[in-house]
């Protein structure tokens, strides 16, 4: 049976509590030497060094001591205090909050798709029918999972009559008694990339509604997410189910051959009848946007309150592009495309 040697474990814990001692002492230094004492920085600052020889020639017992009154010097230094431990991870909490704060306002922002809109590519809001509050408990645990589907969420009333439907969905809002009835989509928004490079035709793009001239008041300080259809001096005409920039088909990604063809969900492009779109009201019309803005579509065209009922957005008002689902786990969990 081999002997251990203890000696060399001794030795070798020796020198991993001197290093991390010295690069504890050496961290403190340089975050508090401002409120000690000279003669007490140049202690520890001594101490230090005289630590850091001994670790680099490997004099295990010149090590011991060292940390021993390095450890003593360092509890005179910074006596421990009550409530030391929670100052601490207050400090610890702030720092990763400002971290967040600023990933949110600079990098990536989760946003939650409210409304139709964009349906098949993102889901917001839609009625259940037929809800059965007696659904099996893993039934229940598998649609929470993977669907972003609560029982407790689907107990608004559904209302009857295809009218109100389609002008409450347009508009973006499903009356009832203020509760939700499916969660919508979750996604992750890069408010990084246009800092460097211009938005292109067939971004998923989220913006502020606060300066869209033609939108109602109600309808203002909100986020609302479309698919970019035409940058500022582009000429806009809708002929179902395609919309033609420039006087061409708009093909250029394959999201738009999707949405032309009308299959799977989409439905293409269209020129709604009621409510009638103030900018579109037959194929022949055409909007030109105005320099420095942007014009937007939803994918589901039959209930997107869109440009064509309200015309274009400047772009200091654009949030990012939407580039992530991350939650439900459904078949539009990923990349959006």
């Amino acid at each position: 049976m081999p002997r251990v040697d203890i000696y060399w474990w001794r030795k070798y814990q020796a020198r991993k509590r001197g290093r991390e001692l010295l690069l504890g002492a050496q961290k403190l230094l340089r975050m508090h030497r401002d409120i000690l004492e000279p003669r007490q920085v140049n202690g520890l600052k001594g101490l230090c060094a005289d630590l850091s020889l001994a670790l680099a020639e490997n004099r295990p017992h010149l090590i011991v001591e060292l940390s021993g009154k390095l450890e003593k010097e360092l509890a005179r230094a910074f006596p421990e205090r009550s409530g030391s431990g929670w100052r601490e991870n207050i400090e610890v909490l702030l720092v990763a909050a400002i971290v967040a704060m600023a990933i949110r306002s600079f990098f990536i922002q989760p946003f939650k798709i409210p409304t139709g809109s964009m349906q098949p590519t993102l889901y917001g809001l839609y009625p259940v029918e037929n809800y059965n509050p007696r659904t099996p408990f893993p039934q229940r645990v598998a649609d929470t999972l993977f669907l972003g589907k609560w029982p407790t969420d689907q107990h608004a009333p559904l209302l009857r009559g295809a009218l109100n439907y389609l002008g409450w969905l347009i508009f973006g809002t499903w009356p009832g008694d203020g509760k939700c009835i499916m969660r919508g989509d979750h996604i992750f928004v890069d408010r990084f990339t246009y800092h460097f490079r211009r938005p292109q035709r067939g971004d998923v793009i989220v913006f502020e509604t606060n300066e869209v001239k033609d939108l109602p008041e109600s309808y203002r300080n909100k986020f609302y997410i479309k698919r970019l259809i035409g940058i500022g001096g582009d000429k806009i005409q809708i002929n179902p189910p395609h919309v033609l920039v420039n006087g061409s088909i708009l093909d250029s990604r394959p999201a738009f051959r999707r949405i032309y063809s009308c299959q799977n969900g989409y439905n293409g492009y269209v020129i709604p009848d009621f409510p009638p779109a103030k900018y579109f009201r037959t194929p022949a019309d055409v909007y030109t946007v105005p320099p420095d803005e942007f014009f937007v579509l939803g994918d589901n065209s039959r209930s997107s309150l869109d440009g064509r009922f309200w015309g274009s957005f400047p772009r200091r008002s654009l949030i990012g592009r939407a580039i992530v689902v991350y939650w439900p786990f459904s078949e539009r969990f990923g990349l959006i495309n």
